[in-house]
């Protein structure tokens, strides 16, 4: 089976960081940009698209006469933000023969709404990378195309998503590892690893590779310290879409275990959106979540989660 024809495009690759959860990011309430590429084929290229929680989908500019330089895109924010981070997805994510074949950024400049500015060079690589900045208050960002990467094809320069994170505490446990009983090996579409239930795009996931259909696979989450937590947030399959998330098998009862031995069972929804699930508060440095019960999937023999987190 390959999880192209399961999935809508979608792509990450791995990062051993600790990664802030969706919880946390910043809403993004407006977006505007210097120029879009033209929709063809059905396919919008346009702003909002950096903030939809889908890296196959994207903005990208529409400067015909060069590769992008100068270019803008700008988010605005529901008043002022602390902002300490922003993660982006650059370039075209639709699949990796597109990313290479189509410009990524090198150089971007991040202007704020006082008027300061503060420059980066990304890295050339095909995954959701984590930038940390000097704090600055802000009610918007300003993001401007410096220099590019060059692809093999075309001359268009993408962002697929970009999130940004404040400082204000969400209570979602900070997760400094992750452990699986499986994975699903990475393909043209890129990888499963369970890092990608918490880079806050629902269009990645973790997926198991077992030979069954998800019964008794688990994920094990271990925190940067003891945190007491209450809360399952979760996108249960491929959060793309409910037709897209209706195709694999989902979960419909998980068994989490938790670092002093204790355990509790949860019923989850056997639904691609997001779902917050209660538990009884517990203070633990890890927790196993493994799957108990499968609602089966119309098409395909396999279980992903695209989410997920744990939280006060």
């Amino acid at each position: 089976m390959t999880h192209r024809a399961f999935a809508a495009p979608f792509v990450i690759a791995a990062c051993m960081c600790s990664l802030p959860a969706f919880a946390g990011a910043v809403k993004i309430t407006s977006s505007s940009a210097s120029s879009i590429y033209p929709e063809a084929d059905g396919l919008r290229y346009t702003p909002e698209q950096v903030y939809d929680r889908k890296v196959s989908k994207n903005w990208t500019e529409g400067d015909q006469k060069s590769s992008g330089l100068g270019e803008w895109i700008q988010v605005e924010f529901e008043g002022e933000k602390n902002l300490t981070s922003f993660r982006i997805w650059n370039g075209t994510f639709t699949s990796y023969d597109m990313w290479t074949r189509s410009n990524r950024i090198k150089e971007v400049e991040l202007e704020f709404s006082d008027g300061s500015k503060q420059s980066f060079t990304l890295t050339d690589g095909m995954s959701g990378e984590l930038v940390e900045l000097s704090p600055v208050s802000t009610s918007s960002v300003k993001m401007r195309i410096k220099s590019v990467y060059n692809g093999s094809t075309f001359t268009d320069t993408a962002i697929s998503e970009v999130v940004f994170f404040d400082d204000v505490d969400d209570g979602v446990a900070t997760v400094k590892s992750w452990k699986a009983s499986s994975t699903y090996k990475a393909d043209a579409d890129g990888n499963y690893e369970p890092i990608n239930m918490a880079d806050t795009a629902v269009d990645t996931m973790w997926c198991e590779a077992s030979e069954g259909d998800g019964v008794g696979e688990w994920v094990e989450a271990s925190f940067a310290s003891p945190t007491q937590i209450s809360t399952l947030n979760l996108v249960n399959g491929n959060g793309y879409n409910i037709m897209y998330a209706m195709k694999g098998n989902l979960a419909t009862e998980l068994l989490l275990t938790f670092s002093d031995g204790s355990t509790q069972t949860v019923t989850v929804k056997a639904s691609g959106i997001p779902q917050k699930v209660s538990f009884t508060p517990v203070t633990t440095s890890s927790v196993k979540v493994s799957v108990n019960t499968i609602r089966k999937g119309k098409e395909f023999n396999d279980l992903c989660f695209s989410e997920l987190q744990f939280a006060k």
